[in-house]
């Protein structure tokens, strides 16, 4: 995930480069791209067991980092039956709660096609062993095209309040895309989103995301210029940084 949340979650962290995009890892946690989730696939023919193994330069969520600018390793399992059902883990070491070293996202979904847009749905859980009242739970749904040589998507996550979150709720907004370069192993990659409510505090946070990746199986070479910003000022600014990732498909 280069992946980013403010609640100390995921990055992005984060799921889905030349060799295929149906072969990446789809989860709402690829590594490759931490804020973002579920890539809304259609179904294999067939049930799929897909891993990853990555280290970061830094693990940032939603253009927040997790680990105190600090390098992170990072794995992700997943398996997806040929219904569209899926479930799978995402786990990073992290500093966003006191008491907890290590992040540890649960997820599920279905995936499914529609008249030729990619739909995927789910639920997923933000684990923090170790810290008080930390874990968190959001409901998520995309959708998405293929484009060219790539895909653009669309999708929303939704946190209902609950005790670890505070009052109040949360809502996250994105669109990102992918495109392979024909002829060559690299894939560019672009994403940003809007967040507003418990997450954020008072005003809301807009983050982005600009990466290539290089692909050789099973490696890939990623480098990302990710950040936020927020509508007041007081909240914080994350304003950009690069951040680099090395992945091994399984």
């Amino acid at each position: 995930m280069i992946a980013l949340q403010d609640h100390g979650a995921p990055p992005m962290v984060l799921a889905m480069p030349a060799a295929g995009l149906a072969e990446r890892a789809t989860g709402p946690r690829p590594n490759r791209d931490p804020a973002a989730v579920p890539a809304g696939m259609p179904p294999e023919e067939a049930t799929s067991l897909s891993a990853n193994l990555s280290v970061v330069s830094d693990y940032v969520f939603r253009g927040v980092s997790q680990s105190d600018g600090d390098p992170a390793i990072q794995a992700s399992v997943e398996v997806a039956a040929p219904s569209g059902f899926y479930a799978g883990t995402f786990a990073s070491n992290s500093t966003a709660y006191d008491g907890a070293d290590v992040e540890v996202d649960l997820y599920g979904g279905y995936r499914f096609d529609l008249a030729g847009i990619g739909l995927d749905a789910g639920v997923i859980s933000y684990l923090y062993p170790g810290a008080r009242q930390s874990s968190s739970i959001e409901l998520h749904a995309t959708g998405g095209i293929a484009v060219a040589t790539g895909e653009i998507r669309a999708g929303i996550s939704y946190a209902p309040e609950q005790v670890a979150l505070g009052a109040g709720d949360g809502l996250y907004l994105f669109a990102e895309t992918e495109m392979a370069v024909p002829r060559t192993p690299l894939t560019l990659r672009g994403h940003v989103g809007r967040e507003r409510g418990v997450n954020v505090g008072e005003g809301s946070k807009v983050d982005w995301l600009i990466a290539a990746d290089v692909a050789q199986e099973p490696l890939t070479l990623s480098i990302a210029w990710v950040g936020a910003t927020y509508g007041d000022p007081a909240d914080g600014e994350h304003v950009g940084k690069i951040v680099g990732s090395v992945s091994l498909d399984f």
